[in-house]
Order: C-alpha cells, then sequence, then structure tokens
C-alpha cells in the first residue's frame, strides 16, 4: 500500500480469512521485521487459490502458491553446473531449497502503448534495471518519474496488459558472456535462437560500461592496408585503431 513518508501500512490479501492465531502471528512478523507496530488489515481476494499475499508499503511478501513455485524456479535458475545431466541438481534443488522471507518490490502495470509499458510502485526502481512482468516478458527501466516508471519491452506488448504484475530483477541490463557464444547466434538478451541449445555464460557483463583503460587494451602493432595508396601513405592505419578521416565534399 502506497503511504505517506514515515508512515507504513500492511495489506494482507487471501482467498480465505485468516484466524486470529494466524493474525497474530503476522503482527507479530511486521514487529520483528519493522521494529515497530504496523497496522495489519485484511482483504479478500478471490484469486489467491492458497497462500496469502503480504504488501508493507513498497514490500511485498509472496507466500502464495504461484509464488512459492516461482521462487523455486529462480533457485533452479541459479544453478549452474558444466555438465548436461541436470538430475543432480536438481536433487539438491529440492532438499536444500527453502521459502524466503525477503520482501520483493512488485510493481503494476498501467498502461500499454506499444513496446513501452508504464508501471507503478517500484519506489526503488533504478534507470537501466531489468524488470520482469507477470507473462515472462522483460522490459528496461527507461524513464523515472514521480508516479512511476517507463521500461521498453524486451517482448511483444500484446503479452503484457494494464493490472499485470512486474518484479524487480535487481539487474542492469547486460549480456552473458563466454567462449560459448562464438558462432551462435542469440537474441538482444543473449538467449540462443539457432535451435543448437543452451549456452553456458562464464560472465555477465551490463551494457553500458565504462571502455576499457589505454593500458588495459592490446597494442596496435599490425598495420592495415585500405587499398588506396593515398590513404595508406598520408594515414597509416593499424588494425584495432581509430581514425576518423575528412575530406571536402565531392573528392570521393
Amino acid at each position: 500500500m502506497r503511504t505517506t513518508r514515515g508512515s507504513l501500512k500492511a495489506e494482507l490479501r487471501s482467498a480465505v480469512k485468516p484466524t486470529e492465531e494466524q493474525l497474530r502471528r503476522f503482527e507479530k512478523f511486521l514487529a520483528d521485521k519493522y521494529k515497530r507496530k504496523i497496522p495489519l488489515q485484511w482483504e479478500e481476494d478471490p484469486a489467491l487459490k492458497q497462500g496469502f499475499r503480504l504488501q508493507v508499503g513498497a514490500d511485498m511478501y509472496d507466500w502464495t502458491l504461484q509464488g512459492r513455485v516461482r521462487q523455486f524456479r529462480d533457485y533452479v535458475r541459479g544453478l549452474e553446473s558444466g555438465s548436461n545431466d541436470i538430475l543432480p541438481l536438481m536433487r539438491q534443488a529440492v532438499e536444500d531449497w527453502t521459502v524466503a522471507v525477503a520482501p520483493e518490490e512488485i510493481g503494476e502495470v498501467t498502461a500499454v502503448d506499444g513496446e513501452i509499458a508504464s508501471v507503478k510502485g517500484l519506489d526503488h526502481a533504478q534507470y537501466g534495471e531489468i524488470l520482469l512482468f507477470s507473462s515472462g516478458v522483460k522490459g528496461m527501466v527507461q524513464d523515472l518519474r514521480r508516479d512511476g516508471v517507463s521500461c521498453i519491452l524486451f517482448g511483444s506488448g500484446e503479452e503484457v496488459s494494464a493490472g499485470s504484475m512486474v518484479r524487480r530483477t535487481l539487474k542492469t541490463a547486460g549480456m552473458p558472456v563466454g567462449e560459448g557464444f562464438l558462432g551462435r547466434v542469440v537474441n538482444a538478451l543473449g538467449v540462443p535462437v539457432d535451435g543448437k541449445g543452451k549456452i553456458i555464460a562464464e560472465a555477465y557483463r551490463p551494457i553500458e560500461t565504462p571502455a576499457p583503460g589505454i593500458l588495459d587494451r592490446q597494442p596496435v602493432n599490425t598495420p592495415m592496408e585500405t587499398g588506396l595508396l593515398a590513404i595508406d601513405s598520408m594515414f597509416p592505419i593499424g588494425r584495432g585503431q581509430r581514425e576518423l578521416i575528412i575530406g571536402d565534399r565531392q573528392t570521393g
């Protein structure tokens, strides 16, 4: 729930009204988490088949069935392995995974215009951050406003509708990199589209990053000939070098 600065209210949503014991446990959780007493209000939400969804300011605690499944899916995706056998990873995930009690900042789509979506409720979203929509489409924050953010969609705008939920990923726009990407065809997010299977990334590099310093670059020591005697004699160019050649108009 959006509240005034310095005040917080908690809204608990579920399909079935919680018992008095459950309400006491939620109130204790809020007092321990935020170090003060926070008013708690219950709202009926028939769309939530199982579990509860608790919103405190911009913090969202999703203990619904869909939220637990999403957490487990994200946990499995975070596991890395150099082998093709995923059974040990799945066994490890089932044995080690527990439901996280960490808040998520979840927003709501207010409007979709072509490939641009307007979102409210993400008070701490940053410029260039990747957002994840409930349909699986990703987007990047392009405009920060007082009443919300605008983001460009990395997918079809028809898959995003007003009222759907949006999650922060806490990651800026970037690309997975590694030797496995050599010779492969990927889309703008680094996802392979050539039908040759998944690519195991070695690192993740942001798109907007400072260029390497002069000392970190490889030296320019191999000449590159353009085939034009006038240019090669007047402007020697090395492979990997950037050179700006300007001539008068209509000189070719």
